[in-house]
């Protein structure tokens, strides 16, 4: 290959445009480093939030009800991060945190929730689970964990 163009072909390099990206692209107020810590730490505090919730849905019936708090709390906190992310324009990775923190709360919300909301059932369940040790076993406790849900629900169950 040679380096000159065929002929016909202009010998010098097109004139180049005025940058119309930069123009275009919406400008992101710079941020001191102050502002930076400040987010970086509301968002360790929601993973810290994200944490205690996950564990909570770990651990038996009376200290899942952490999972409600931690949820409700992060859940309020992801909101503000959002509405911050979004009025100050901040990098898009922060919107996206703050998207997958509301949605990640909210599973761990609606989940502890309907535990509260069905307790004799789901502390019944806790008790089958643990002296579960066959699969057999476990499948009729999950069985069991769904009827004893439809039962104390007034005009499904028996």
């Amino acid at each position: 290959m040679s380096a000159t163009p065929p002929p016909g072909q202009p010998t010098t390099p097109p004139v180049p445009r005025p940058d119309k990206t930069a123009k275009d692209r919406k400008d992101r107020p710079k941020f001191d480093d102050e502002t930076r810590r400040f987010y970086s730490r509301f968002i360790g505090w929601l993973i810290l939030a994200l944490i205690i919730g996950y564990a909570g849905l770990q651990m038996p019936l009376p200290w899942r009800l952490v999972t409600i708090a931690a949820s409700l709390a992060g859940l309020a906190g992801a909101v503000v991060l959002l509405v911050h992310a979004i009025r100050k324009k901040l990098v898009m990775s922060t919107t996206v945190a703050s998207v997958i923190f509301i949605v990640c709360f909210g599973f761990f919300l609606f989940s502890a929730s309907f535990q509260a909301v069905f307790w004799e059932a789901s502390v019944q369940f806790d008790q089958c689970l643990r002296s579960a040790v066959t699969e057999r076993s476990t499948q009729a406790c999950y069985d069991e964990y769904e009827q004893n849900m439809f039962d104390s629900i007034p005009g499904i169950g028996g």
